[in-house]
């Protein structure tokens, strides 16, 4: 009988030595030039992580991303679509432009992070993902943005540069790190 609540004992105890950490990246901005009117153009940005969510051996619990997207024009309604990358061609100082017929080989391959919304003009939209997808950016050093972006509708107003902000992007994650070399003391031939 006490061999089987050890036993019943014993992943409970190595549950407990593991540690539940909350990792939140700080805020960053990117603005992204809209270059298209009616066909979509793609531009791909590079995000570096913070060294806090690099080379991590942990366990992924939970994760999601905050954001908003900021259409400063007057006169356009923007559409976009974004896609999220492990490989890119981009540095963050230097994004790199694409259109439909010169796409990079791992376009198809990226996954969709922020799918096909419009944007009004002047207008601040919270952006709320929690898609699995940003699992794999956990422990990268950087992650490529690539995001199709295009005017959909043009009102009366004064012009301004035309692009899409997408401010204060913020990476939160709860993940569990185990206490590696204690299963030897907790296991079954240790107690």
């Amino acid at each position: 009988m006490k061999r089987q609540l050890l036993a019943l004992l014993c992943p409970l105890l190595l549950s407990a030595c593991s540690a539940e950490i909350a990792v939140e990246t700080p805020p960053q901005t990117q603005n992204i030039p809209i270059t298209s009117v009616g066909e979509p153009a793609y531009v791909e940005v590079a995000v570096d992580l913070p060294a806090e969510t690099q080379g991590l051996d942990v366990t992924v619990k939970e994760i999601s991303a905050t954001l908003t997207v900021h259409n400063p024009s007057q006169m356009f309604t923007l559409k976009t679509v974004g896609r999220l990358s492990l490989t890119g061609n981009a540095t963050p100082d230097s994004p790199v432009f694409y259109t439909r017929n010169n796409l990079p080989p791992y376009y198809e391959t990226a996954e969709i992070l922020l799918p096909e919304r419009e944007f009004a003009p002047a207008s601040h939209t919270p952006v709320s993902i929690n898609s699995p997808t940003l699992v794999k950016a956990i422990g990268q050093k950087r992650i490529w943005v690539i995001v199709s972006n295009t005017v959909t509708q043009v009102r009366i107003g004064t012009p301004s540069s035309l692009e899409i902000q997408l401010e204060n992007i913020i990476l939160r994650a709860v993940v569990t790190k185990p206490f590696q070399g204690l299963e030897g003391v907790l296991g079954p031939g240790g107690l």
